[in-house]
């Protein structure tokens, strides 16, 4: 198969991939999609797995912005990206086990520089397992009882199983990183003294407050905060709610809040006390005992300011918890949380009209309409917020109006060698840029222990001489993620269950394969309009050039060609032919017309070398 290494416009090539492109951290998404439709198990979960350490945790709850960007998307549905990256590592594990291959690599040589890591979340797990590779010492201080932040403690087990953490946080480990647990910043040590040990220190604790809700009620036993609520549940502590539960709030934190409401939740005895005493012959008992103690919510009720379509939350995971009985009342705002005996009786919402003003600024406007839900707790799932109280008066690291640390490009704060990164530096960021971050801090930290970085990009074009795209697919729909039966849904049992194989092996056979592009050879081109015939979506047409003057993206091109700009072409002397990227299916079928052989189907093949010095 021959190959074409001039580039003319790696950029433009690169948009014509926008999976990859929307990708934080520009995961070859369509590859991996791809190989699993031909059967290429193993190879899509190295793609998959390349600039990815939490690459199981997100096959399952990631926020998939490749999906939003698919072009698939524009012709019916987009692929399942997310449920076939899960497909990939699910076979993966089933077949070899997680990550053999990365536990045998050789250990690097050591460089004699220490970094401490705060938070053992996503971001800073992620920091740890590259300067792991880099050959850096590396100590994760984690003030939780076990790691993997808010993915064990704010993400229910019914979409997370906590197996899939442990075998994430536990490849990391096995780099020769040394985790300290229940070792919390300004209670067990201090910023300063990390500062005085080690030669840099990033902090990645995250968004681990909620945030207040300020109305009358709010301080009246049955009163919950939606983080702490969550915390409680995920480590086993009981939460006695009631019968009558109303959650506050519309995005993904109150859903996951409301469907932990409405189930038995059972911890799993990892890194549990009793385990840790050694005192296993105890734990079923106790495990069932704890059990009994938690009582599920006969009735919740979830209360969002926004409309249905406005809500935040995934509607995958709303519709889900309405089949699991959750009720769901959009357009509504608390006024007032009502009380008996110092306790809670019931919730005073009041019509929500708009939710944001005319100027796109949160400014909800609220009707005269009002009414009371009784219930008996009150769960307010409104949003995190940073606790910054482990800075202890540290003066040399500045906050943000926003309540986050200041950082500069390279993510270090205002005290050198201090790094910052994640939601604590960032806000409130889904959790695959939370990998970006982790990948950013571990590269500045180095750069800022005078070492050195170069990166060289590789670039190629596979010209194909036949080209076929699978069969059906374009008519392939998208394929439906199975789910446990509403009526098993208790404790917890994991709601999603994966792709089968031949749903895998259908969905993978659905992407356009964006890499291939449709090449065109100008000197060639006898304009006879052959292509523009045939082609199925009627992304291509045969325009005047001088039509097009004002449009400044074609400007380069045709100074390069014909030496002038646009506005200076004479009117009916020069045509061109032009292609609408968005409808192209990748058919081939210009190709196949084309008496000349000007169009080529080629795939820009591209590798990433980045060498740490």
């Amino acid at each position: 198969m021959p190959y074409r290494v001039t580039v003319p416009d790696r950029e433009y090539f690169d948009r014509n991939i926008p999976c990859r492109t929307a990708c934080p951290i520009h995961t070859e998404c369509g590859r991996y999609v791809q190989a699993i439709g031909i059967s290429r198990d193993e190879e899509a979960y190295l793609l998959a797995r390349a600039p990815n350490p939490f690459v199981y945790v997100l096959g399952r709850i990631c926020a998939h912005p490749c999906e939003d960007a698919c072009r698939r998307g524009k012709i019916d549905e987009p692929i399942a990206i997310c449920a076939l990256k899960r497909y990939a590592t699910d076979r993966h594990n089933l077949g070899m086990g997680h990550d053999p291959a990365r536990k045998s690599l050789p250990a690097a040589p050591k460089r004699g520089k220490r970094i401490a890591i705060v938070g053992a979340g996503v971001c800073g797990l992620t920091c740890a397992h590259d300067l792991a590779l880099l050959g850096y010492s590396v100590e994760v201080f984690e003030s939780a009882p076990v790691p993997g932040g808010m993915l064990y403690l704010g993400i229910p087990h019914f979409r997370l199983p906590r197996e899939i953490i442990k075998m994430e946080v536990d490849s990391i480990l096995a780099l020769g990183v040394t985790l300290h647990t229940r070792a919390t910043l300004g209670r067990d040590l201090t910023l300063s003294e990390l500062r005085s040990k080690f030669d840099a220190v990033l902090l990645a604790t995250g968004l681990n407050k909620g945030r207040e809700l300020s109305i009358p009620g709010a301080h009246l036993d049955g009163v919950f905060n939606g983080i702490d609520f969550l915390i409680n549940v995920n480590l086993g502590y009981e939460v006695k709610l009631g019968r009558n539960v109303v959650v506050v709030g519309g995005g993904n934190v109150a859903v996951d809040v409301a469907r932990s409401a409405l189930r038995l939740v059972q911890e799993p005895a990892w890194n549990s006390g009793a385990a840790e005493s050694g005192a296993e012959s105890l734990q079923p008992a106790l495990d069932a005992a704890r059990m009994a103690l938690r009582t599920g919510a006969e009735q919740v009720r979830l209360v969002s300011l926004e409309s249905r379509g406005q809500m935040p939350a995934w509607k995958t995971e709303v519709v889900e918890a309405e089949h699991e009985g959750l009720i769901v009342e959009n357009g509504w705002g608390p006024r007032e949380i009502t009380g008996e005996n110092r306790g809670v009786a019931g919730l005073r919402v009041r019509r929500c009209l708009s939710v944001f003003d005319e100027d796109g600024r949160f400014n909800p406007a609220y009707s005269n309409e009002e009414k009371v839900i009784p219930c008996d707790s009150v769960i307010l799932a409104i949003g995190q917020q940073a606790d910054l109280s482990f800075l202890g008066g540290e003066k040399s690291i500045e906050v943000t109006s926003r309540g986050t640390l200041k950082i500069g490009a390279d993510l270090m704060t205002t005290a050198p060698g201090v790094f910052a990164g994640g939601d604590v530096a960032f806000g409130p960021r889904i959790l695959v840029e939370a990998v970006a971050n982790g990948h950013r801090a571990a590269r500045s930290i180095h750069v800022y222990l005078s070492g050195k970085t170069s990166k060289t990009v590789l670039s190629r074009f596979r010209v194909f001489d036949h080209w076929r795209m699978p069969r059906g697919y374009l008519t392939t729909p998208r394929q439906t993620m199975p789910v446990l039966p509403t009526n098993r849904r208790i404790g917890i049992a994991e709601v999603e269950l994966g792709f089968d194989e031949a749903q895998g092996r259908a969905e993978g056979r659905r992407c356009l394969q964006c890499q291939v592009n449709t090449i065109f050879d100008g000197s060639k081109c006898i304009l006879c309009n052959g292509c523009v015939d045939i082609c199925p979506e009627h992304c291509l047409r045969l325009v005047d050039l001088a039509q097009i003057r004002g449009d400044s993206s074609y400007d380069a091109l045709i100074m390069n060609r014909f030496g002038v700009t646009a506005r200076e072409l004479p009117q009916g002397k020069v045509s061109a032919i032009i292609k609408d990227e968005e409808k192209c299916v990748r058919c081939a079928l210009c190709a196949e017309r084309c008496p000349t052989g000007a169009i080529t189907m080629e795939a820009l093949e591209q590798q990433e070398r980045e060498v740490f010095e």
